[in-house]
């Protein structure tokens, strides 16, 4: 029973990631983790939601290559992941951040004045 809510639980993911907006956000989600590990796990996710070899053909690139590029602990190019993205109809997109204070500046501006 265990196994069969998990087939449906993936399914249901499958079916939602076949949404752009939702496999977008799906993906920003593991870029924002910080691990290349998940965000390969995630556009994994969302290629075979949209269809292995649908994906390969609309990259340009051939199924063993999508698989490769996806396995963790490989190196891939930005051209390969992104023209995956597109595939998927998902873009990267760089938006700014709130800047980090460098520890020296956090050290220096909590010590008291002499």
């Amino acid at each position: 029973m265990a196994a069969s809510r998990a087939l449906n639980i993936k399914d249901q993911l499958y079916e939602d990631l076949k949404d752009p907006a939702y496999a977008s956000a799906y993906i920003n989600e593991a870029i924002l983790d910080g691990d290349e590990s998940v965000l390969k796990t995630a556009l994994a996710d969302v290629i075979r939601a949209k269809g292995v070899a649908a994906v390969a053909r609309r990259a340009g690139i051939n199924r063993v290559t999508v698989y490769k590029t996806l396995k963790p602990g490989t190196e891939s190019s930005f051209t390969t992941m992104h023209a995956l993205l597109r595939a998927c109809n998902v873009s990267l997109q760089v938006l700014p951040t709130e800047p980090r204070k460098a520890k020296s500046e956090a050290g220096v501006r909590g010590r008291s004045a002499k």
